[in-house]
C-alpha cells in the first residue's frame, strides 16, 4: 500500500515516523522502543485502509499504541503535550496562522542574533510551547515568550531589544537602481552581505546596526542603493581595512552580475565539504546546494546493482565491483583509483546536467561532494557562468579519523565510523590523488581543519577569481 498522509490546514504531508520518535525520546523512551511504536502506528493506519489521516485521529492512534507498548504513564505524559505533527496556531487579530520556526528565526536575526543562535532559540521556543500543550497562542503572548527565551540565553537587554525591534519598522527604505521598487532596509540582509566577505556574525550585525542608526539619526526615509553601498564601503575601510572593503565591492558586483556563479567543492569523505558549502552559500546568498551523493542516490534508485555495481558502493570501495580477472596485474592502489574514477564518471553525467540546466536558467549553485572532480564536469554552457572550483583537504590524519567518530555520534550511528576507518587507507589514497590533480590543474586547496579558516580561504579564492575575470564582472 502507498504511504499514509497527514491532512493539515495548509495541505497534506507524508506521515513521518521520525516525528513520532521525536515526541517520545524527550520522555526517556529508548530509541529502538520509540522506533518500534512509530512503525506499529504506521502499519495500523495502513491496515485500517487510511490513505489520509487528520491530526486528531493520528493523535488517538499514537497514544493508544504508546499506552499498549510503553504503559499508561508514558501515554499520559505524552497526552499533555502538543505533538510534533499538530499545528500550533498564532492568533493575530482575526487571523489564525500556523507557528513557523523559520519566521521566528528571521525575527530573531532582525533583533541582532547570529543565524545559528536564532534557529536554536526558535527551536527552543517551539519545544517549550509543545511541552506545555499549547495549541494556540496570541501573537503578543508569543512575543513575550520569545523575549523570555532571548533574555534567558543572552541577557535582559537582548530580550528588550527583541521586543523593540519593530519600533522603526517601515520607516526606512532602500531605493533600488533601474527603477526597481523600494525595499525595506534590513539589518539581517546587510549583515549577511558582511558575513559574505568574512566578518564574524557578531561583527557583521554590529556594523549593520551602526549603519542603520546613522541613517535614522540623519532623518532619512529613503537611501539609494549606491549610496548605501558606499556607506558600507567607507565603514569597512575604517573597521577592517582596504582589503576587506575591496572584497565587499567585488562580491556586491557578483550578486548583480548577469552571470550566475557555480562553486565546485570537491574532497573525500569526512573533510568538511558539506559544512563549508552551507557556510559559503549562506554568505553569498546562494540558495541551491547540490550534494553529489544525492545524485548518486538517484542513479542507485534508477539502475540495479547488477547493471551498475560500482554505484552501489562507497567511492572508497567501488574497486570491489570491478572484475578482478581483467586487472590481475594492477596494484591495489591502481584498482582503488580505477573504481573511484568509474563511479565519478557515472555520477558526473548527472552533475553536468544540473550545471547545464542552472546555466541556462541563470541560477547560482554550489556543487559539493567527492564526485566533484572538475576534469569530469566540463559542459557546453560553461561560458554562461562563473565557475569556481576548489578542493577541501585534511592533512592531519588523526583529525580526519576523529571526524568519523564525531559524525557517528551526531547521526545517531546512522553513519557508523567502523566502515570509514576500515577503509581509511583508501580514503587517504584518493585524497592524495585529488591533491595531485588539483596541483596539475591549478585548483585551490581549502584547509578542512577549521571552518572559519576554510571560509576565509574560500572567499579569497572567489575574490581572486573575480579579479581575474574583472572586465566581465565590472560590466554587471
Amino acid at each position: 500500500m502507498s504511504e499514509v498522509f497527514v491532512r493539515l490546514r495548509r495541505g497534506r504531508w507524508p506521515l513521518s515516523k521520525g516525528l513520532l520518535v521525536e515526541a517520545l525520546l524527550p520522555l526517556g523512551v529508548p530509541l529502538e522502543a520509540a522506533q518500534s511504536v512509530a512503525h506499529t502506528v504506521e502499519e495500523r493506519l495502513k491496515e485500517e485502509g487510511r490513505k489520509e489521516v487528520p491530526p486528531k485521529v493520528l493523535r488517538r492512534v499514537f497514544l493508544e499504541e504508546v499506552a499498549r507498548a510503553l504503559g499508561s504513564g508514558v501515554a499520559e505524559r505524552l497526552a499533555q503535550q502538543t505533538l510534533p505533527f499538530e499545528e500550533i496556531l498564532v492568533l493575530a487579530g482575526k487571523k489564525r496562522l500556523p507557528f513557523s520556526k523559520g519566521l521566528l528565526a528571521r525575527s530573531l536575526e532582525e533583533a541582532g542574533l547570529p543565524l545559528k543562535e536564532a534557529h536554536a532559540l526558535a527551536k527552543e521556543v517551539e519545544k517549550r510551547l509543545r511541552e506545555k500543550g499549547v495549541r494556540q497562542i496570541a501573537a503578543r503572548r508569543l512575543e513575550a515568550v520569545v523575549a523570555e527565551e532571548v533574555a534567558k540565553a543572552k541577557g535582559k537587554p537582548a530580550g528588550r531589544r527583541y521586543l523593540e525591534r519593530q519600533a522603526f519598522a517601515g520607516e526606512l527604505f532602500v531605493e533600488e537602481e533601474s527603477g526597481e521598487p523600494r525595499m525595506p532596509f534590513s539589518k539581517g540582509i546587510l549583515a549577511q552581505s558582511l558575513m559574505g566577505i568574512g566578518l564574524s556574525p557578531e561583527g557583521a550585525y554590529r556594523l549593520a546596526r551602526e549603519i542603520e542608526t546613522q541613517l535614522r539619526q540623519e532623518g532619512l526615509r529613503v537611501v539609494r542603493r549606491p549610496e548605501l553601498r558606499e556607506r558600507v564601503h567607507q565603514a569597512l575601510l575604517k573597521e577592517a581595512g582596504e582589503e576587506v572593503a575591496r572584497r565587499y565591492l567585488l562580491l556586491r558586483r557578483l550578486r548583480r552580475s548577469a552571470k550566475p556563479v557555480h562553486i565546485l567543492i570537491g574532497g573525500v569523505t569526512g573533510v568538511g565539504k558539506s559544512v563549508l558549502a552551507s557556510a559559503l552559500a549562506y554568505r553569498l546568498g546562494i540558495t541551491h546546494i547540490v550534494p553529489s551523493d544525492a545524485v548518486r542516490e538517484v542513479f542507485r534508485a534508477s539502475f540495479s546493482k547488477d547493471l551498475l555495481p560500482s554505484l552501489h558502493l562507497s567511492t572508497f570501495e567501488a574497486w570491489k565491483a570491478l572484475m578482478p580477472e581483467l586487472f590481475t596485474e594492477e596494484t591495489h592502489e591502481a584498482r582503488v583509483l580505477r573504481g573511484f574514477l568509474d563511479q565519478v564518471a557515472r555520477v558526473a553525467v548527472g552533475l553536468r546536467a544540473i550545471q547545464e540546466r542552472s546555466a541556462l536558467e541563470g541560477t547560482s549553485i554550489v556543487l559539493e561532494g567527492v564526485h566533484v572532480v572538475p576534469r569530469y564536469l566540463d559542459h557546453p554552457y560553461r561560458d554562461k557562468v562563473l565557475t569556481v572550483p576548489m578542493l577541501v583537504a585534511l592533512q592531519d590524519e588523526k583529525l580526519h579519523r576523529d571526524r568519523f567518530l564525531l559524525r557517528d555520534r551526531e547521526t545517531g550511528h546512522a553513519r557508523p565510523q567502523d566502515k570509514y576507518l576500515a577503509h581509511f587507507p583508501e580514503i587517504r589514497l584518493i585524497q592524495e590523488h585529488l591533491l595531485l590533480w588539483a596541483q596539475e590543474e591549478g585548483i585551490p586547496v581549502i584547509p578542512g581543519e577549521d571552518l572559519d579558516e576554510g571560509v576565509e580561504k574560500a572567499l579569497e579564492v572567489l575574490v581572486a577569481y573575480l579579479e581575474a575575470q574583472g572586465q566581465e564582472v565590472a560590466r554587471a
